[in-house]
């Protein structure tokens, strides 16, 4: 079993566009707080691993989407992500955005682990994932 999670929020003006539906950027930051909520919902929140793990963060390598149906202004909205794959270095996560039972869109992300630079100036890399967080990943259950 791979981990899973469900992350919601409300559509807020802010997320629209004149004609009331949301602007599909919107959905990649959706799909980024989903990931980052997912991590919290294992007791591993990114504030506390980033410099546990020495790491600069978990950046996004590729990410897609096909949206299907509108999210209006108001709409309750539901991500269902999942852990689809762990690398050595990279681990993608696909999301489900859902209004009720009705599938709007689907995305993923694929993301590496990126350590910190050991000299100024030196490029960022991806790095090996600690196996505690293979484990987390790959091991999770069901959330929501």
């Amino acid at each position: 079993m791979t981990a899973k999670h469900r992350w919601t929020t409300r559509v807020r003006w802010s997320e629209v566009d004149p004609a009331g539906i949301v602007f599909y950027p919107r959905f990649f930051e959706w799909f980024d707080l989903a990931t980052e909520s997912l991590f919290e919902s294992r007791g591993q929140p990114w504030p506390i691993i980033f410099p546990l793990y020495d790491i600069v963060g978990v950046p996004i390598a590729e990410s897609g989407a096909k949206f299907t149906a509108p999210v209006r202004y108001g709409d309750e909205v539901s991500i269902d992500s999942v852990v689809a794959h762990v690398e050595e270095k990279t681990f993608r996560v696909e999301h489900e955005v859902k209004v009720g039972d009705i599938v709007c869109a689907r995305g993923f992300e694929l993301r590496a682990w990126v350590g910190r630079p050991a000299q100024p100036g030196d490029r960022l890399r991806a790095r090996a994932i600690p196996e505690e967080i293979v484990k987390m990943l790959k091991d999770g259950v069901e959330n929501g």
